[in-house]
């Protein structure tokens, strides 16, 4: 275990250092605030922007898509770039087991999704509650605050992180953006409505409809809520699963 977490220490102050994951938190924040910055502007364009459960519903499903999109991208390489830069012969040099050095490297990816989706939803909301020029209780935000947490931000993450970290180490990296940029693209594409949404979005889907309901699609399926969170938790643990599953993978021919 403590070389699991040292493989996760490492991971996450890598990361922590590179400029490029700041700048798709920076660019993501401030396409949220263009968007749900509680200006006279943006009240009048969104009708419920008044409503706190309506903003951390519209910052999960539209703006951190972009976030987590983005670190998807920068997430593909981790395996791929300890055996080019040398890193997977040091490995090899200390007694660490395949188990250990893949499971570090796979609750690395989670841990820095979460962290930065949830980093990205408490900053935009607590700009929303002191821009907003209508009072705020403290209940209003953080109860739709610790949802989006718990019920949208892990899961999408969880669903992120390990996919990201985990495909590129047993496919060919190119066809991991080339599919990661179709899914991604679909799931931007796709508006919300009254009708049920496909199990498969990563940040629209049902779950999300738990942090806040449209007034005239005020229906929730709890099904097609289950099957959301079971297509992200479970699609999360089988893309987790497949580096342990090939046999070359560690003291193999990669």
């Amino acid at each position: 275990m403590n070389k699991t977490l040292a493989i996760l220490h490492y991971e996450l102050k890598l990361q922590a250092k590179r400029p490029a994951v700041w700048g798709v938190f920076l660019a993501a924040t401030i396409m949220a605030q263009l968007d749900c910055f509680p200006s006279a502007q943006n009240l009048a364009r969104l009708e419920f922007l008044n409503q706190p459960a309506y903003f951390v519903h519209r910052v999960m499903t539209l703006d951190a898509l972009l976030l987590l999109f983005g670190l998807a991208v920068l997430l593909a390489n981790r395996f791929p770039a300890d055996r080019k830069n040398g890193m997977k012969h040091l490995l090899l040099s200390y007694p660490l087991e395949r188990r250990q050095y893949i499971l570090g490297k796979l609750l690395g990816g989670f841990c820095l999704a979460y962290l930065l989706v949830a980093l990205f939803l408490v900053s935009n909301t607590a700009v929303y509650v002191l821009a907003a020029p209508f009072s705020i209780t403290p209940q209003e935000w953080l109860i739709p605050l610790g949802k989006a947490l718990a019920l949208c931000a892990f899961p999408a993450s969880w669903f992120t992180g390990l996919l990201a970290t985990a495909l590129p180490g047993v496919m060919d990296i190119r066809l991991f953006y080339a599919a990661a940029a179709v899914f991604f693209g679909f799931n931007a594409a796709t508006v919300g409505s009254a009708e049920t949404m496909p199990f498969y979005l990563l940040t629209s889907g049902d779950l999300a409809r738990l942090l806040w309901v449209h007034p005239k699609w005020p229906g929730l399926e709890w099904g097609s809520v289950i099957a959301n969170a079971a297509f992200l938790l479970g699609g999360g643990v089988l893309c987790a699963c497949l580096p342990f599953l090939k046999p070359s993978f560690w003291r193999g021919r990669p």
